[in-house]
This record gives C-alpha cells, structure tokens and sequence, in this order.
C-alpha cells in the first residue's frame, strides 16, 4: 500500500504524558506554553494594526501626513529602553519594531489613499 498519494501533514498532537519521559514531558509542557505565548503575540499584533487603522482614518479625516518620525523615534527608544530593563537585546526589538512600523505604515497609507475604505489595508 501507497502511502505517499495523500496529503503530509506533520502530527502536532502531544502525545500522553504518562509515555514519556520526565525531561520529555518538560519539553512538551513548555512548548505548549510557548504556544500560548505565541497565540497572544499574534492577536497583540493584530490588535496593534486595528489601532494603527483607526489612527489611520484620523489621519485621513484631518489632513494629517502618514509619517510622524517624532512618534516612530518614540516607540523605537521605548523599544530599546524595554530591552535595555529586561535583558534583551534592544537592536533585536529596534529591528522588529522596524517590521512592524514598516507594515503599520504601508496599511496606514492605503486606508489614508482609501476614501473610506479601510478593509482594502489588510489584504
């Protein structure tokens, strides 16, 4: 029998903990909080780009340009200051910021150029 005609998928079920060993277990337990962990970083972020649309279409409203380097220069230095505190790496979160302020502005600009329509920025 052919197994290889069907789709791949990768198992990414746990398997029982009561058949693994201890360091295993402890594996599998903190990859599952690194799960969550991850889930919530995902819906912080889209819950950020939400905000960035509504500011957006304030901008919109008010003749306001898109690009505000005193307030991207702010979030960069509480970046780098929040690294700084915590033990982090502050060019590591300068260059996430950098991705995220890189992405706000691109969807900033379509809902500003969008007469209205703001669900065109998140496609």
């Amino acid at each position: 029998m052919d197994d290889t005609s069907g789709p791949v998928t990768a198992d990414t079920s746990e398997p029982p903990t009561g058949t693994l060993p201890a360091d295993e277990q402890s594996l599998v337990h903190l990859r599952s909080e690194l799960d969550d962990i991850d889930r919530r970083f995902l819906e912080d972020i889209r819950a950020r780009i939400d905000v960035c649309v509504r500011i957006a279409e304030v901008k919109r409203h008010r003749s306001i340009p898109m690009m505000q380097p005193q307030r991207v220069n702010l979030v960069q230095d509480r970046a780098a200051e929040f690294a700084r505190s915590n033990g982090l790496s502050p060019e590591f979160l300068r260059r996430l910021y950098e991705v995220m302020i890189g992405e706000t502005c691109r969807i900033e600009d379509v809902v500003i150029g969008a007469d209205g329509d703001a669900n065109r920025a998140m496609g």
